[in-house]
C-alpha cells in the first residue's frame, strides 16, 4: 500500500526523537555525549527529516525556522517549528458598485447611493447573498419595499395591522407601533421580537430604530435569511421570493422587472 509523504515525515520525526533521547542511556556522565537541549534537538530533527526524504518534507507543506546570527557574528540556531500551511482565505463575494446599484434601481436618490452602498454590501456579504441571482433578487425586493430606497418606514399609518394576531399584534396600538420599517419593511410585533432576539437590539421598545440607515440593511438581511430566501432564489425563482417577502403579489411585475434588470447589470463582464 502506498505511504503518504506526510506519513513518512511523521515516521522519520518519531525515529529521530527516539534516536536523540537515547543518547546517554547506559553510559556514565564522563563518556556520554551532552544531552541535547530542546533547541538543538529540534534543529536536528528538521535537518534529519530533510536529509531522509526532502521530497516528502516539502510535499507535506512543513517548514523549519531559519538559522540566525548573533550581534558578535557567531551563528546561533533557532528552534525548528513544523507547521502546516494556512488554508487560503475564502474569496470575498463580489460587491455591488455604486454605478451598478444606480442602474439596477434607477429611482434611487443619487445623494443616497454613497450612504447606502457600504451597509448594503456588508449585509449581503455576511448573509451569503453572494451570487448575481441572490443579489438581484435581494435588491429587487428592497427596491419595491423601500420605494427605491426613498424611505425605510412605511408611508401608511399602520392602523390596518391593528389586532392582526398573525403578526403578533395583540396589544392596543401594536399596528401603528410595529408598522413596516427597514429596507424590507419588517412588520408586526412578532417580527420585531424575533429581530431583537437575533441582534440584541431592543427594537420592541424602540421600533423607530429600525428605520435608521445603519439598521435598515442588517435587519433586511436577517428577514431574508430567516426565511431561507437564498435557497428560494436559487431554486424556486423570483415569484416565490416575492410571495414570501410580501405575502402576495403586490407590485409583482415590478419586482420581476427589477430582478431581471439586476441580473443584466451584475452578469455583465
Amino acid at each position: 500500500m502506498p505511504v503518504s509523504s506526510a506519513h513518512r515525515v511523521r515516521t522519520a520525526l518519531a525515529a529521530a526523537a527516539m534516536a536523540t533521547t537515547a543518547v546517554g542511556i547506559g553510559t556514565t556522565a564522563a563518556n556520554a555525549d551532552p544531552v541535547p537541549t530542546a533547541q538543538s534537538a529540534s534543529f536536528e530533527y528538521g535537518d534529519l527529516l530533510k536529509a531522509l526524504d526532502p521530497h516528502a518534507f516539502a510535499a507535506a507543506g512543513w517548514t523549519t525556522a531559519d538559522s540566525s546570527t548573533t550581534t558578535d557574528g557567531s551563528a546561533t540556531v533557532e528552534p525548528a517549528f513544523f507547521t502546516n500551511p494556512e488554508p487560503a482565505p475564502e474569496p470575498a463575494p463580489p460587491a455591488v458598485t455604486p454605478d451598478e446599484l444606480a442602474r439596477i434601481v434607477p429611482g434611487i436618490p443619487a445623494e443616497k447611493i454613497g450612504q447606502y452602498i457600504a451597509p448594503l454590501n456588508e449585509a449581503m456579504a455576511h448573509n451569503g447573498i453572494d451570487t448575481p441571482v441572490r443579489q438581484a433578487a435581494f435588491i429587487a425586493q428592497l427596491a419595491v419595499e423601500s420605494d427605491s430606497f426613498r424611505t425605510f418606514e412605511e408611508y401608511a399609518s399602520g392602523r390596518a395591522y391593528e389586532g392582526r394576531a398573525d403578526l403578533g399584534n395583540t396589544e392596543p396600538g401594536d399596528g401603528v407601533r410595529y408598522k413596516g420599517r427597514g429596507a424590507i419593511q419588517i412588520t408586526g410585533r412578532h417580527n420585531y421580537e424575533k429581530l431583537s432576539e437575533h441582534t440584541g437590539v431592543d427594537f420592541v421598545a424602540h421600533p423607530e430604530w429600525l428605520a435608521a440607515p445603519e439598521n435598515a440593511f442588517t435587519t433586511a438581511a436577517w428577514y431574508w435569511t430567516s426565511r431561507n430566501l437564498n435557497h428560494v432564489a436559487d431554486t424556486a425563482g423570483i415569484v416565490r421570493v416575492s410571495e414570501l417577502v410580501n405575502g402576495g403579489h403586490h407590485a409583482l411585475s415590478r419586482r420581476i422587472a427589477d430582478f431581471e434588470r439586476g441580473l443584466d447589470v451584475l452578469l455583465q463582464p
